[in-house]
Protein backbone atom coordinates (compact mmCIF):
# COMPACT_ATOMS: atom_id res chain seq x y z
CA UNK A 1 0.00 0.00 0.00
CA UNK A 2 2.81 2.35 0.63
CA UNK A 3 4.57 1.43 -2.58
CA UNK A 4 0.99 2.51 -4.25
CA UNK A 5 0.54 6.12 -2.21
CA UNK A 6 4.71 6.91 -3.54
CA UNK A 7 3.86 5.64 -7.12
CA UNK A 8 0.85 8.32 -6.98
CA UNK A 9 2.56 10.73 -5.10
CA UNK A 10 5.80 10.79 -7.66
CA UNK A 11 3.36 10.39 -10.68
CA UNK A 12 1.31 13.64 -9.86
CA UNK A 13 4.50 15.87 -9.43
CA UNK A 14 5.88 14.69 -12.46
CA UNK A 15 2.60 15.58 -14.02
CA UNK A 16 3.02 19.01 -12.02
CA UNK A 17 6.21 19.49 -13.34
CA UNK A 18 5.68 18.14 -16.86
CA UNK A 19 2.29 20.81 -17.05
CA UNK A 20 5.01 23.76 -15.97
CA UNK A 21 7.25 23.30 -18.53
CA UNK A 22 4.24 23.20 -21.27
CA UNK A 23 3.14 26.34 -19.79
CA UNK A 24 6.54 27.57 -20.88
CA UNK A 25 6.72 26.53 -24.21
CA UNK A 26 3.07 28.05 -24.83
CA UNK A 27 4.22 31.42 -23.98
CA UNK A 28 7.28 31.29 -25.91
CA UNK A 29 5.68 29.86 -29.14
CA UNK A 30 3.38 33.36 -29.27
CA UNK A 31 6.30 35.61 -29.34
CA UNK A 32 6.47 38.48 -32.10
CA UNK A 33 8.53 38.48 -34.98
CA UNK A 34 9.85 41.80 -36.02
CA UNK A 35 11.57 41.51 -39.62
CA UNK A 36 12.60 44.28 -41.21
CA UNK A 37 12.99 43.58 -44.95
CA UNK A 38 14.54 46.43 -46.37
CA UNK A 39 17.82 46.07 -44.07
CA UNK A 40 17.22 42.03 -43.65
CA UNK A 41 16.81 41.19 -40.25
CA UNK A 42 14.88 39.70 -37.63
CA UNK A 43 14.21 39.72 -33.80
CA UNK A 44 11.91 37.83 -31.44
CA UNK A 45 9.70 40.17 -28.83
CA UNK A 46 8.15 38.14 -25.86
CA UNK A 47 4.46 38.17 -26.16
CA UNK A 48 4.17 40.76 -23.38
CA UNK A 49 5.40 43.56 -26.05
CA UNK A 50 2.54 43.58 -27.98
CA UNK A 51 1.00 46.81 -28.43
CA UNK A 52 3.33 48.16 -25.67
CA UNK A 53 6.05 49.31 -27.94
CA UNK A 54 6.77 51.51 -30.90
CA UNK A 55 9.62 51.80 -34.00
CA UNK A 56 10.85 54.76 -35.08
CA UNK A 57 13.31 54.86 -37.83
CA UNK A 58 16.06 57.76 -38.03
CA UNK A 59 19.08 58.13 -40.45
CA UNK A 60 21.75 59.78 -39.07
CA UNK A 61 24.51 60.14 -42.17
CA UNK A 62 24.99 56.54 -43.94
CA UNK A 63 23.66 55.13 -40.19
CA UNK A 64 20.51 53.70 -40.34
CA UNK A 65 19.02 53.07 -36.78
CA UNK A 66 15.57 51.32 -35.67
CA UNK A 67 14.51 52.48 -32.13
CA UNK A 68 12.52 50.48 -30.15
CA UNK A 69 10.50 52.83 -27.44
CA UNK A 70 7.69 52.42 -24.93
CA UNK A 71 3.97 53.66 -26.28
CA UNK A 72 4.09 55.31 -22.98
CA UNK A 73 6.65 57.57 -22.73
CA UNK A 74 8.36 56.83 -25.76
CA UNK A 75 11.63 55.71 -23.13
CA UNK A 76 14.36 54.07 -25.90
CA UNK A 77 14.29 50.37 -24.82
CA UNK A 78 17.25 49.59 -27.29
CA UNK A 79 18.00 50.48 -31.05
CA UNK A 80 19.48 48.02 -33.96
CA UNK A 81 21.69 50.10 -36.49
CA UNK A 82 23.13 49.38 -39.45
CA UNK A 83 26.27 50.73 -40.44
CA UNK A 84 28.65 50.62 -43.18
CA UNK A 85 30.81 48.36 -43.02
CA UNK A 86 33.42 50.75 -43.46
CA UNK A 87 32.63 53.41 -41.27
CA UNK A 88 32.05 50.85 -38.46
CA UNK A 89 35.82 50.14 -38.76
CA UNK A 90 36.58 53.60 -38.22
CA UNK A 91 33.64 54.89 -35.72
CA UNK A 92 32.01 51.96 -34.35
CA UNK A 93 34.37 50.19 -32.96
CA UNK A 94 35.93 53.08 -30.91
CA UNK A 95 32.40 54.28 -29.93
CA UNK A 96 31.90 50.56 -28.47
CA UNK A 97 34.72 51.59 -26.42
CA UNK A 98 32.56 54.19 -24.99
CA UNK A 99 29.13 53.30 -24.93
CA UNK A 100 26.79 50.45 -24.46
CA UNK A 101 26.55 49.55 -28.55
CA UNK A 102 27.74 45.89 -29.59
CA UNK A 103 28.00 44.58 -33.40
CA UNK A 104 25.94 41.48 -33.64
CA UNK A 105 25.67 40.91 -37.00
CA UNK A 106 27.02 41.51 -40.64
CA UNK A 107 25.81 40.97 -44.36
CA UNK A 108 27.83 42.10 -47.29
CA UNK A 109 28.91 45.50 -47.26
CA UNK A 110 26.48 46.38 -43.75
CA UNK A 111 27.04 45.62 -39.93
CA UNK A 112 24.38 45.54 -37.26
CA UNK A 113 24.58 46.93 -33.94
CA UNK A 114 22.96 46.89 -31.10
CA UNK A 115 22.81 49.75 -28.98
CA UNK A 116 21.18 50.41 -25.07
CA UNK A 117 20.59 53.86 -23.50
CA UNK A 118 23.63 55.63 -21.15
CA UNK A 119 20.65 57.05 -19.22
CA UNK A 120 16.82 56.99 -17.59
CA UNK A 121 14.13 56.54 -20.33
CA UNK A 122 10.98 57.50 -18.40
CA UNK A 123 10.06 59.89 -16.02
CA UNK A 124 10.74 58.47 -12.41
CA UNK A 125 7.70 60.54 -11.32
CA UNK A 126 5.21 58.76 -14.18
CA UNK A 127 4.28 55.69 -12.30
CA UNK A 128 2.56 54.55 -15.41
CA UNK A 129 5.75 55.44 -17.27
CA UNK A 130 8.14 53.49 -15.29
CA UNK A 131 6.16 50.40 -14.61
CA UNK A 132 5.56 50.02 -18.93
CA UNK A 133 9.28 50.59 -19.35
CA UNK A 134 10.70 48.27 -16.55
CA UNK A 135 9.02 45.57 -17.81
CA UNK A 136 10.08 45.65 -21.12
CA UNK A 137 13.84 46.44 -20.19
CA UNK A 138 14.23 42.98 -18.77
CA UNK A 139 13.95 41.59 -21.72
CA UNK A 140 16.47 43.33 -24.23
CA UNK A 141 18.92 41.25 -23.67
CA UNK A 142 17.14 38.21 -24.72
CA UNK A 143 16.16 39.92 -27.62
CA UNK A 144 19.31 41.08 -28.82
CA UNK A 145 20.05 37.37 -28.52
CA UNK A 146 17.81 36.25 -31.05
CA UNK A 147 18.93 38.23 -33.43
CA UNK A 148 18.68 36.93 -36.76
CA UNK A 149 20.44 38.29 -40.58
CA UNK A 150 18.40 37.30 -43.05
CA UNK A 151 19.91 36.31 -46.38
Amino acid sequence: MVKLVRAVLLLFISVQILSACSKETTATTKSIKYENEEYKFILMLPSKWRDNYDVVELKHEDIMAFRFTTKVGKGELFRVEVWPKDQWETKGIELAKIIHISKIGELGDAVYAFDTPTDVQYDPNNQKDKEQYTLLEQDVEQIKASFEVKK
